[in-house]
């Protein structure tokens, strides 16, 4: 009698020779193995790529952390979709988000970008390295007031004066600063660039309800780094900078670096890595000292406007959260890390920034 082949592979399985129908599975006995850190160990099953990172066969399982990616219907929103989740799952929960999706809408809202200012600016990256002090002059050589005067820029600058650097001291919002959060996220949301992140968003379900809402949650809602204390938000990190626990935290945005250095509170002290971006600007690796506490491994995009920086860090964010995200611009292809944090039932971000 002539078996099934699926039989066979279901034989397998069960055998522990294949990771037919054991996709999460690791149980210390079997010879090979099919689970998210097998491949640490080099003992991964012969078919475990071809099983494992497909759907499949697997449409509708439950979620299994230790599968390297999911094939359920909550997989969109958590950004663990496997690749072809929409081709065997029929798609429509935001699965199906490839990394060369990602890049080719960076790559447009990069084209799309109107209010970066990076030919404008001209910056001495001097001595090259990862520790010392190897600068001894000031990062940003000439800014013009043109450069900070821009309809999205000039709306950042105002809120970026609203913080306390240490997470330990409580925020206190007045309606003053409120209303300049308000004017910044209609102005962001008024650009090309948002608009376009969010019809991307919409579409690959990543999102539901206005992209100026999910914003305003997850940017700019107060949580604790701190005990009980509201004395960080996902904005206050990223395009602020905050001190804990002796270190710089967060401080990934170039206009809030050269206030900084401008009034005296940041010491640049070298790059490791650039990216060129154009005339839009580049991406920078450093370290620097501000307020007197070291930042030993920094990242920023410089020149760019905070409407990409934003875009990008939220597509990112909501498509591959709290893992390195595919991102390209200007022919150059990177990463962006996120981190999430979840408060009161919220899910915020707690870091996001360019790695390169």
């Amino acid at each position: 009698m002539k078996v099934p082949a699926l039989l066979l592979l279901f034989i397998a399985g069960t055998l522990g020779q294949s990771c037919v129908g054991r996709c999460g599975v690791n149980d210390g006995v079997s010879g090979c193995q099919c689970n998210s850190v097998c491949s640490n160990y080099g003992d991964c099953c012969s078919d475990y790529e071809a099983v494992c990172f497909s759907c499949k066969d697997r449409c509708g399982e439950g979620y299994v952390y230790s599968k390297p990616c999911q094939c359920n219907n909550e997989c969109g929103s958590h950004g663990n979709c496997c690749s072809d989740y929409d081709v065997e799952c029929g798609g429509g929960t935001g699965g199906g988000v490839t990394d060369t999706d990602l890049r080719n809408l960076m790559e447009e809202l990069y084209s799309l970008d109107v209010n970066s200012v990076g030919n404008q600016l001209v910056l001495d990256h001097q001595g090259q390295g990862s520790s010392g002090d190897l600068a001894p002059e000031s990062l940003f050589v000439s800014v013009p007031e043109s450069a900070l005067t821009g309809p999205t820029i000039s709306l950042l600058r105002q809120l970026q004066d609203n913080y306390i650097p240490s997470v330990s001291f409580a925020e206190d919002e007045d309606a003053a600063e409120v209303a300049e959060q308000e004017a910044f996220l209609d102005a962001v949301m008024a650009t090309q660039v948002m608009q376009r992140a969010e019809t991307f968003l919409t579409e690959k379900n990543l999102l539901s309800g206005s992209l100026r809402d999910k914003l305003k949650e997850i940017w700019f809602m107060m949580y604790t780094r701190s005990g009980s204390i509201l004395g960080s938000s996902g904005f206050e990190h990223v395009f602020v900078g905050e001190l804990k626990n002796g270190v710089v935290s967060g401080f990934h945005n170039w206009v809030s670096f050269y206030q900084e250095e401008l009034d005296g509170n940041l010491n640049y002290m070298g790059w490791s890595k650039t990216v060129d971006l154009g005339d839009k600007g580049e991406i920078i690796m450093d370290h620097f000292e501000w307020l007197g506490e070291p930042k030993s491994i920094g990242s920023m995009m410089v020149g760019t406007s905070p409407e990409l920086d934003m875009a990008m860090f939220t597509v990112c964010f909501l498509a591959r959260p709290d893992s390195k995200c595919p991102t390209q611009m200007n022919g150059h292809q990177f990463q962006v890390q996120t981190w999430t944090l979840n408060y009161n039932g919220h899910v915020l971000v707690g870091s996001a920034y360019p790695d390169i």
